[in-house]
């Protein structure tokens, strides 16, 4: 695939609910944050997603850190 050209949709479980997403660093997982309490891994070599971690009510913004080693989830209320 070119860069700058769109590839395929991937199913993070719940795309009605999607608020936020982080790549790692080296580019092999995206993670997409779920109002349903989880985030999603996803692997950009399958484009399949993994099995959902359950992390807090509301789930809204992901931030990797620089060596892909930790992530940090901000959350909407408890």
């Amino acid at each position: 695939m070119a860069a700058g050209t769109p590839g395929r949709a991937a199913d993070a479980g719940y795309p009605t609910n999607t608020v936020g997403i982080a790549i790692t660093p080296d580019g092999k997982t995206i993670f997409v944050a779920n109002h349903s309490s989880t985030v999603t891994p996803i692997s950009t070599a399958t484009n399949t997603a993994g099995t959902p971690i359950k992390v807090c009510a509301s789930p809204l913004l992901i931030a990797i850190t620089p060596d892909g080693k930790a992530a940090y989830v901000m959350c909407s209320g408890a």
